[in-house]
């Protein structure tokens, strides 16, 4: 009796012992899987954290290249503002095809000696062209590489002779009236000016008290006609 009962109470004992350990071990197990959980939870919030450290940079880097670029459109926008008004006040102030040819004509005179006060007086003095009349209309035949033959050349009121230079078309002597002449006036006493471009032109000179005035047109075939007319000028 005795021995069963001290056998009955080993195997009990091995029993006790062995739930106690796997109570131990699942305890163990737990308090693993707790700790492993709130190192997890841990590293998950600090990663939260930096990501949402990380967005408001961003978005406070956004929004600081919004602001530049806004800054640099109103600059630009400021800028483009004053060339227009700039572009404005130079076409208001800025001199005409005649008012630079004008301004050319006087730099040569200049340069060619004579007075300031001289010019100064001239265009204080000037005034329209009075009692003109006489107007008359004459033709002649344009020079060309391959034609310089009669018929060249008009002359008015005995004073100015009037010639053409012309190119010709292909493989023809008369020249094309849609390509640019040189006509050339030339007054006695050997007072010479000249005029360039496609036909018509115009033009005027001032010989001896008179301010003869041109236009010139094409004409028949080879031919241009030149109108002129004499005013009155006084200066």
């Amino acid at each position: 009796m005795a021995r069963r009962r001290s056998r009955h109470g080993q195997h009990s004992w091995h029993i006790w012992l062995k739930l106690l350990k796997f109570v131990m071990f699942v305890a163990l197990v737990g308090a693993t899987g707790f700790y492993g959980f709130q190192v997890g939870q841990k590293l998950a919030l600090e990663d939260v954290a930096v990501a949402r450290q990380e967005i408001e940079r961003l978005a406070a880097s956004e929004a600081a290249h919004q602001a530049q670029a806004a800054k640099l459109q109103g600059e630009l926008d400021e800028t483009r503002k004053r060339a227009d008004e700039f572009q404005a006040k130079y076409t208001q102030v800025a001199p005409s095809e005649d008012m630079r040819e004008l301004t050319t004509q006087l730099r040569a005179k200049l340069d060619s000696g004579i007075d300031a006060k001289r010019l100064t007086f001239v265009i204080a003095n000037a005034e329209r062209p009075k009692r003109c009349g006489g107007e008359s209309t004459k033709r002649f035949m344009v020079k060309t590489a391959k034609f310089d033959g009669a018929s060249t050349w008009v002359r008015f009121a005995e004073l100015i002779t009037v010639t053409a230079e012309g190119t010709g078309s292909d493989g023809e002597q008369a020249f094309d009236p849609d390509k640019p002449v040189t006509v050339h006036f030339t007054a006695i006493g050997g007072k010479d000016s000249q005029v360039v471009g496609k036909l018509p032109l115009q033009h005027s000179m001032v010989v001896k008290g008179g301010e003869y005035r041109f236009t010139i047109a094409p004409g028949a075939k080879g031919f241009v006609e030149v109108t002129g007319d004499r005013c009155e000028y006084r200066n």
